[in-house]
């Protein structure tokens, strides 16, 4: 009996060691998981139809030759681009642009995902209305986008200056500058390379920290 006293607090110990390990604890970067694109669902190699037989992974959006959109602000984009209408959130907004676009050439359940590098090799596209990640062409009903971020509403909205860091200590919540103006876009709140936190989130979601970036309540 008294080897069984003995040993149980070291058990307890244990299994509350156990029970920590892999902890996300928002604000605390160090505790937040890294996954590559290389094992995350933007690695388009996991959707049949789409896979290419050498198995490169970057090439469904960028190209280091040749691409598709010109400019430094485009990184080398090699994907088809969505020429759909969108209806937005608010009637302030405007019509997707930039990185937005960009991930609503796939997230708008039109564009083939596998249609890039100038061609469509059989005009698959995987993200139907049963997929979460098809945002469709309807974006009333989800957070914003295309919209200046409200610097002057100190009341209800956080200084950009106060975002905490993400992954790796790396960017957290960010805002993305579109013609001189800081807005919110796809890309303040998803860090499309890096799926550490599960949706592809900069920074956790637990306790609403996401949220609590920008909003002031």
């Amino acid at each position: 009996m008294r080897s069984v006293i003995r040993f149980t607090p070291v058990l307890l110990v244990m299994v509350l060691a156990t029970t920590a390990f892999g902890q996300i604890i928002p604000g605390d970067p160090g505790t937040y998981p890294s996954v590559s694109i290389a094992g995350s669902p933007h690695n388009l190699n996991n959707f049949p139809g789409v896979e290419r037989a050498d198995g490169q992974i970057c090439i469904f959006c960028h190209t280091p030759h040749n691409a598709l959109l010109a400019g430094e602000a485009n990184v080398l984009w090699n994907h088809a681009e969505t020429g759909e209408t969108f209806t937005m959130y608010s009637s302030t907004a405007d019509q997707p642009e930039g990185s937005s676009k960009m991930c609503l050439s796939c997230h708008d359940g039109v564009t083939a995902l596998d249609s890039y590098g100038g061609t469509t090799t059989g005009g698959t596209t995987p993200l139907t209305a049963g997929l979460s990640t098809n945002v469709g062409t309807d974006l009333s009903d989800d957070h914003p986008i295309c919209i200046a971020y409200p610097t002057s509403d100190p009341a209800n909205y956080n200084d950009p200056g106060t975002f905490a860091p993400g992954i790796n200590s790396g960017p957290g919540v960010r805002l993305v500058q579109i013609n001189s103006v800081d807005r919110v876009e796809c890309a303040s709140c998803h860090n499309v390379h890096n799926n550490g936190l599960g949706d592809f989130l900069h920074v956790p979601i637990q306790e609403s920290y996401l949220c609590l970036q920008c909003h002031n309540k």
